[in-house]
C-alpha cells in the first residue's frame, strides 16, 4: 500500500510541475505579447502626431530629402524604432530550434511596417544584425513563382474581371484553353512569409522568335503600393527569360490624364521597359483597341529588328487571340506602322 501511495504522490508532482510550467509559459507568451502590443500602440500614436511619419508617399523617398531637415532627422528616429519592434517580433517568434515561423497576430504589424519603412530599411542595413538583415532582404520582401492551375484561375477570375476593362480581358473558358496549351502559363507570385498568393501573372512563351508577351500582370489590392509588381515582373524575366531576348506588354493610353493609367506608364518605364513606336492594336470584337507596346530586353540587344517585332505580334495574334475573327485585318491595318527600334547601347538598363 505504501508503495503505491509513493507512485500516486510522485505522479500527482510531476503532473501539477507540469502544469505549473505550463502555466509559465502561457504567461510569458501572454507578457510578450502584451509587452509588443503596448510598444506598438506608442509608435502609432507618434504617427498619430506626426502623420508623415506613416505615409508611404513620403517615407519610400526619405532619401531624396535634404539631411538638414527636421521631418528627415525625425523619421529616421522613428523608423529605427519600428524596425527595432520588427526585430523583436521575429527574434520571439523562433521556435528552440531557431526556426522561424510568424503567427498570425504579428501578420498585419510585420507587413505594415515594412511596407512604410523598407526603403529606410535599406540604406541602414548596419544596425541591424546579419541574420535579421537576411530575414528582411532576402524573405520578408520577396515572393516565390509558382506555375498556376485551371483551378487556380477559376480561384483568381472574380478578382481578374475587377482590375481589367471588359473590351480587354478574356473570357474564363479562353484563359483555360490557353492554359492547357504548352506555351501560356499561369504564374502565381506567393509571398516567402505570408505564404499568400501576392499576384498573378498571364504570359504567353513566344517560340519564334524566342521572346516573352505578358499578357496580363495584377497585384493584390493589399500588397500594392509595397514593391511586390516590382518584384513580379522582375520574377518573371528570371524563371521565365532564358534564352529569350525580351518581353512584350501592352500598356493603355491615358485618356483625359487618368492617374492610374499613367501611373501605370511610369511603373514600367522605371523596370525599363521602351514604347515602341508603331500604332498597336489589341484584337478585340470591336474592331481592335489602340495601346502602347512596351518592350523590356533581356538581352545585351541595340536594335529589335522590325521583322521580329512583326513575327512577335502574328504569333501573339495567333495564339492567344484566336478568339477574335478579324485579328488578320487588324494586324494589318498597323503592320505598316512597325519600324526597327533602336534599344539601349549595351550595359544601360
Amino acid at each position: 500500500m505504501s508503495t503505491v501511495i509513493s507512485v500516486i504522490s510522485v505522479f500527482i508532482a510531476f503532473f501539477s510541475l507540469g502544469i505549473s510550467l505550463y502555466i509559465y509559459k502561457l504567461s510569458r507568451v501572454d507578457s510578450s505579447y502584451l509587452d509588443i502590443d503596448n510598444q506598438y500602440k506608442e509608435l502609432l500614436k507618434l504617427g498619430m502626431e506626426t502623420t508623415d511619419l506613416r505615409n508611404y508617399a513620403k517615407t519610400s523617398k526619405f532619401y531624396k530629402i535634404d539631411d538638414d531637415d527636421d521631418f528627415k532627422k525625425k523619421y529616421a528616429i522613428y523608423a529605427y524604432m519600428c524596425w527595432n519592434l520588427v526585430e523583436t517580433i521575429y527574434d520571439r517568434q523562433k521556435d528552440t530550434h531557431g526556426r522561424f515561423h510568424l503567427s498570425e497576430t504579428w501578420v498585419p504589424v510585420m507587413f505594415e511596417e515594412n511596407r512604410l519603412h523598407y526603403s529606410w530599411f535599406k540604406h541602414n542595413l548596419r544596425l541591424f544584425k546579419r541574420e535579421f538583415q537576411h530575414f528582411v532582404t532576402e524573405e520578408l520582401n520577396d515572393i516565390l513563382i509558382e506555375e498556376g492551375s485551371v483551378n487556380d484561375l477559376r480561384a483568381l477570375y472574380s478578382n481578374f474581371e475587377c482590375e481589367f476593362p471588359r473590351n480587354e480581358r478574356k473570357s474564363f473558358e479562353h484563359l483555360e484553353t490557353l492554359i492547357l496549351k504548352n506555351h501560356y502559363k499561369l504564374l502565381l507570385a506567393r509571398h516567402k512569409v505570408f505564404e499568400e498568393v501576392v499576384g498573378y501573372a498571364l504570359v504567353y512563351l513566344i517560340e519564334e522568335p524566342k521572346l516573352l508577351w505578358l499578357d496580363y500582370m495584377a497585384v493584390e489590392e493589399k500588397y500594392q503600393n509595397a514593391g511586390y509588381g516590382t518584384l513580379l515582373f522582375n520574377k518573371i524575366i528570371e524563371c521565365n527569360g532564358t534564352g529569350r531576348s525580351g518581353m512584350f506588354l501592352e500598356v493603355e493610353i491615358p485618356e483625359n490624364n487618368a492617374t492610374d493609367k499613367i501611373k501605370r506608364i511610369t511603373f514600367y518605364e522605371r523596370l525599363h521597359a521602351k514604347q515602341l513606336n508603331c500604332v498597336y492594336k489589341l484584337p478585340t470584337v470591336d474592331g481592335g483597341l489602340q495601346m502602347y507596346l512596351y518592350y523590356k530586353k533581356i538581352a545585351n540587344e541595340t536594335l529589335l529588328p522590325a521583322e521580329v517585332i512583326k513575327k512577335a505580334i502574328l504569333s501573339t495574334y495567333n495564339y492567344i487571340h484566336t478568339d477574335i475573327d478579324n485579328r488578320e485585318s487588324i494586324f494589318q491595318s498597323f503592320i505598316g506602322t512597325i519600324v526597327d527600334e533602336i534599344l539601349d547601347l549595351p550595359g544601360k538598363q
